[in-house]
């Protein structure tokens, strides 16, 4: 009966006001622009950029983007719709899996948790691959788990081989190899023991090889074997320099995945304090947690990304639940953490409006000519927009206090609940107005060529945003992908260029070029 709620608040969560905001450049837009130029061309099958095969993408979840287009049109809310279904699934999905391990309470609290830690719930309203990837693997380490709890074994690995294999279509085969990690961790963890049989993994491994070789298979029969050979030279390639990108979650896991993360350090130390008093934990929940545990710490240690957040929040849940249950008491310096981190988020809520009022204040402070246009953009701040990370940081002090009084359960759902309001704040209030000074001007100007039949090219920076808002259709000139030629060459049709101020005085004296507009750190030219 949980499930109807749980939907119905995640659909509230993930879906209105989708495409309130431009997607984000190139963070979004580049998987959008490959959905959208399979609509145009019809190939379905090799992934393309600017009408160019590109061999780094994969085309799960481009493949559900397209989709989208194709019901509600080319549109932002399209392109982000499939992350916010997946977050609802997601939810239903935990929701179901906890109620199984240990009853619906730890169901519920796994949920919730999720939906109420700041980047975990962020991410389902962005059009990243992360969502549906971190989903398939989930649900494929569960059912690999399950199959030493499962009369028909080899069901339950069949299952788990087609979500790795779905989950390598989503994210490339290193979704082989960190299941391996993780199913070695637990390994060694659990002292030689997996519950896994020879046959069944080979089963795993065995189906989810198949998904990408059957795409692999069709794209080289259909379009030529020489791009099902690119694919793989950028694969072997490629993998190497995966394990040491996106260093940048170490430096934001603490406060962005905010409370999940306070509630790990309190798990850590009730691993260390265990007594042989206590029950000992029923052998499916004992089993998962060690899964989820040997998951994180690979995630989090090899390859750093979104993928851990589902350990994460699973390790968080069951101890809020163990805390809500009377079977742990939540320390005073954990109680500390969590109001130290939670106010300074609520700081930087608060901060995020007052440099906007403030900010011919801050402009001296700026070196930065680029970043110096951003901010002098003339978007409308208010001071009383101050007050939604002031309220935050109330209820995060509330939450608190009744912690510390041991009211626990009307302490964590302040906690979780204010968490989860201040993450809509920040994504229909605050975000839009961030993105009117990063690139809305630059979106406008793309946009106003929608339809028309020219040349857009970015100079000294990456963008997709060119070719998603100017509807870019296939180039007929010969040399449209040289740079020299769209400057230099004769061309066929008008063209236009934009690039950052910091980069435009070459441009600026270019004899072919002339500047046809200014606007928040963005120069337009245009060919003479």
């Amino acid at each position: 009966m949980r499930y109807l709620p749980i939907a119905i608040v995640a659909g509230l969560l993930f879906i209105p006001f989708l495409g309130s905001v431009h997607l984000l450049d190139p963070l979004e837009t580049g998987s959008a622009e490959a959905a959208r130029e399979m609509l145009a061309s019809g190939n379905y099958f090799l992934v393309q950029l600017d009408f160019q095969p590109v061999y780094d993408q994969y085309p799960l979840f481009i493949w559900m983007q397209a989709g989208s287009m194709a019901l509600l049109g080319v549109s932002e809310f399209a392109a982000r719709f499939p992350a916010a279904v997946t977050g609802i699934i997601t939810l239903l999905t935990l929701y179901g899996i906890g109620k199984r391990l240990a009853g619906p309470q730890l169901g519920v609290w796994w949920a919730l948790v999720h939906a109420g830690s700041w980047l975990l719930q962020a991410g389902y309203r962005l059009g990243l691959a992360d969502t549906i990837f971190n989903y398939l693997f989930l649900l494929s380490v569960y059912f690999a788990y399950r199959t030493g709890f499962y009369a028909k074994a080899s069901r339950m690995a069949a299952l788990s081989g087609i979500c790795l294999g779905l989950a390598v279509l989503a994210k490339g085969p290193v979704a082989i190899l960190l299941s391996l990690l993780t199913l070695l961790v637990y390994w060694v963890a659990s002292k030689g023991k997996t519950g896994i049989r020879t046959g069944s993994l080979v089963l795993i491994l065995f189906i989810a090889c198949l998904p990408i070789t059957l795409w692999l298979c069709y794209t080289g029969y259909q379009y030529g074997w020489q791009h099902a050979g690119a694919f793989l030279r950028q694969q072997v390639t490629g993998l190497p320099g995966a394990w040491y990108a996106d260093t940048f979650y170490y430096w934001i896991w603490l406060p962005g995945c905010f409370p999940a993360s306070i509630f790990l350090f309190s798990y850590l130390q009730g691993r260390r304090k265990r007594s042989v008093y206590k029950s000992p934990l029923p052998m499916e929940l004992k089993g998962f947690r060690m899964w989820m545990w040997s998951l994180f710490w690979v995630v989090l240690l090899l390859w750093p990304s979104s993928l851990s957040f589902l350990p994460l929040s699973f390790l968080a849940a069951r101890q809020v639940y163990r805390i809500t249950d009377g079977r742990h008491v939540l320390p005073g310096w954990n109680i500390v953490l969590l109001l130290f981190t939670g106010i300074i988020l609520g700081m930087a809520m608060a901060a995020i409006p007052l440099a906007g009022v403030y900010r011919d204040t801050l402009l001296p402070y700026i070196t930065d000519r680029f970043l110096r246009a951003l901010v002098q953009a003339d978007v409308p701040w208010s001071i009383w927009e101050t007050a939604y990370g002031l309220l935050y940081i109330i209820l995060i002090v509330l939450s608190g206090v009744w912690l510390f009084r041991r009211r626990y359960q009307g302490g964590l759902l302040c906690l979780f609940i204010s968490t989860m309001a201040a993450v809509q704040v920040t994504l229909l209030q605050l975000l839009p107005k961030i993105e009117a000074h990063t690139q809305r001007a630059a979106v406008s100007f793309f946009r106003s060529f929608e339809g028309k039949d020219v040349y857009i090219k970015p100079l000294r920076y990456t963008t997709y945003a060119p070719l998603f808002y100017g509807k870019k259709r296939p180039a007929a000139g010969s040399g449209y992908y040289r740079e020299t030629w769209l400057l230099n060459g004769r061309v066929d049709r008008p063209a236009y260029f934009v690039c950052r101020n910091k980069d435009s005085e070459p441009y600026r004296h270019h004899p072919n070029l002339e500047v046809v507009g200014e606007q928040n750190g963005f120069i337009f030219f245009r060919r003479k």
